[in-house]
């Protein structure tokens, strides 16, 4: 009988060496904000959201997903993709 030896897994994201967790965090927050405002963006392409102010559609999209806090709001729209 042969067995398969199973490899280690790969850590998927290993934090780079020599980096705080500061940075790490702050790369974290602003990646966060970014895939919130390709949300906003997206929203307002569609026919209903076309007309109104960009700011006023950000400004309703992180109050209802979130707040001001970048990474609530990005888990929050994530959460809803599923």
């Amino acid at each position: 009988m042969k067995f398969k030896i199973k490899s280690a897994p790969k850590l998927v994201d290993a934090p780079e060496r020599g980096r705080s967790l500061a940075e790490r965090l702050e790369q974290a927050r602003a990646e966060a904000e970014e895939f919130t405002e390709q949300k906003v963006r997206e929203l307002k392409v569609t026919p209903d959201a076309a007309s109104l102010p960009i700011d006023w559609l950000r400004q309703d999209l992180r109050k209802r997903h979130g707040g001001s806090c970048n990474c609530k709001c990005a888990l929050s729209l994530l959460e809803d993709e599923k």
